[in-house]
């Protein structure tokens, strides 16, 4: 072997050790930031975990009281004598209640069933039949505070998502519309789908209530245990339940509103080929 060959070699062998121990330093770092990160992954299975049996055990706690408010709703309505058309509307609202709490709960053990595939809870969503659900269930509220519902779906009132989360999304944007109307305005919402050009669904919510600030409050809209107001109204949960959704299942939240005009909350869903 010549010098000259040697002194290449020499070299190579200079570079490989440099780049061998480069890499020794840099798997160093990588198991160090592993070990770092272990105890909290292995947290937040932990926590998945506690999360996933207090549903089951919370779905399947709730069905023996609402089958028991069922049952004693079925002998009130027999051992009544010539009620009232006031109270036979009552029974019969609170019996529609009654099974769409049971739904809802189906549709919860259906998702905790999926959890790995959500592809399975994809279905096509009737948006008259899900909003006349969810008002049907805010009903006695409804009418104590004399809100008139305008709903519009003739653009688009058919299409396939997640109808655990959208349900949820609306029950949360609707009651906080209730919630926070004007008292001293005739209550107007109105809820409306639109077909966009982007390939995406609208469905608006907008309502003729006191509105928000959002220079001051928009972070602290979504926020979890975040109230927009300060009169103790709402759980402070709402917003970030829609906006946790939203990114897990799909879609965004657009939000305009003026203090004393009222607020506008847009879904935006993505627009699948099964879409009609």
């Amino acid at each position: 072997m010549s010098e000259a060959n040697l002194h290449h070699l020499l070299e190579k062998l200079e570079l490989l050790v440099s780049e061998n121990q480069s890499l020794k330093i840099e798997n160093k770092s990588l198991r160090s930031l592993v070990e770092e990160t272990e105890p909290d992954a292995s947290k937040v299975i932990c926590y998945n975990n506690e999360l996933e049996q207090f549903t089951y055990v919370a779905t399947h706690d709730l069905k023996t009281p609402l089958a028991n408010i069922s049952g004693y709703l079925d002998l009130l309505e027999m051992d009544l004598e010539n009620p009232s058309e006031d109270i036979k509307d009552s029974i019969k609202w609170l019996k529609y209640s009654v099974r769409e709490a049971m739904n809802v709960i189906k549709e919860l053990t259906s998702a905790l069933k999926a959890r790995n595939d959500k592809a399975d809870l994809l279905i096509p969503i009737n948006m008259d039949n899900l909003v006349e659900s969810i008002l049907s269930g805010m009903r006695s509220t409804i009418k104590q505070k004399k809100v008139l519902f305008i709903c519009d779906f003739t653009e688009i009132d058919e299409f396939p998502y997640y109808q655990i989360a959208l349900r949820s999304i609306l029950q949360n944007l609707i009651s906080n519309a209730i919630l926070y109307l004007d008292p001293k305005k005739d209550g107007v919402i109105q809820i409306h789908t639109e077909k966009r050009s982007d390939d995406t669904i609208c469905i608006s919510i907008e309502d003729n209530g006191v509105g928000i600030d959002l220079e001051k409050n928009r972070e602290k809209l979504l926020g979890l245990f975040k109230r927009v107001t300060n009169d103790g109204s709402g759980s402070g949960i709402g917003m970030y339940i829609i906006n946790k959704l939203l990114e897990n299942y799909g879609g965004q939240l657009e939000i305009e509103s003026e203090v004393g005009i009222g607020s506008t909350f847009r879904i935006i869903l993505p627009l699948t080929e099964k879409s009609t």
